[in-house]
């Protein structure tokens, strides 16, 4: 039962077209001569962003999940270690991370600590996947986000307008 998850194909359209914009600077600048710096600067953002975007992914295996990313390394908890999975959304977050995340808290008395994924970055297929496992083995909460913010809120509009 072996499951990989690596970003999805939106994301890598939108991150590796702003990651390109560089590129249209030196290939703009090209008829005068193209200049050692601005070559310099376009190989390092572009090196920068797509390797953040292949960094991100999910494993499951029949005993575990295992995400990866960039700046936090690879993090990994045991199927019996887990509490609880969520969904949660939030564009108020104090920390520099995404909106919207998939959080994996671990039962009392473990000793890993809580897996904190950047779910927007994933397919629904894969966010599916792990809330599948946290409901399997323990609990899960999707939030009523697997279908994204914009439907969630248009249903909790149409509620308060029943009221």
């Amino acid at each position: 039962m072996n499951k990989r998850f690596y970003t999805n194909l939106p994301t890598w359209i939108f991150f590796g077209g702003l990651a390109s914009f560089p590129w249209l600077i030196v290939w703009e600048s090209a008829w005068k001569g193209i200049g050692v710096e601005s070559l310099i600067i376009a190989v390092i953002i572009s090196g920068f962003a797509f390797a953040w975007l292949i960094s991100f992914q999910i494993a499951i295996t029949s005993d575990e999940i295992i995400f990866r990313s960039l700046f936090r390394g690879k993090k990994r908890i045991r199927h019996d270690e887990i509490k609880m999975v969520r969904l949660t959304w939030s564009l108020w977050s104090r920390k520099m991370r995404g909106t919207m995340r998939l959080i994996i808290e671990p039962r009392e008395g473990s000793r890993v600590k809580q897996l904190d994924i950047n779910a927007k970055v994933f397919s629904q297929k894969a966010i599916d996947a792990v809330l599948e496992i946290g409901a399997r083995v323990a609990e899960a909460d999707d939030g009523g986000l697997r279908d994204g913010i914009v439907l969630k809120s248009l249903r909790d509009w149409k509620q308060r307008r029943r009221k």
